[in-house]
């Protein structure tokens, strides 16, 4: 069956370039349900981003 763990590297580089992904795709979408997953995704991945370059802070 799927695995929906989310097992993403908090690696700040690989988070960047993935929201980078999610933007442009939100962007180009027009499906409204589409667009507002991706938009959800976009905005978990920026929540870990932001983790992850605090952490590097510390």
């Amino acid at each position: 069956m799927f695995d929906i763990t989310d097992t993403t590297s908090n690696d700040p580089l690989e988070l960047a370039e993935q929201c980078m992904a999610l933007a442009s795709a939100v962007i180009h979408i027009e499906q409204a349900a589409v667009k507002e997953s991706l938009q959800f995704i976009l905005h978990e991945k920026m929540a870990a981003l932001f983790t992850a370059l605090n952490q590097l802070e510390q």
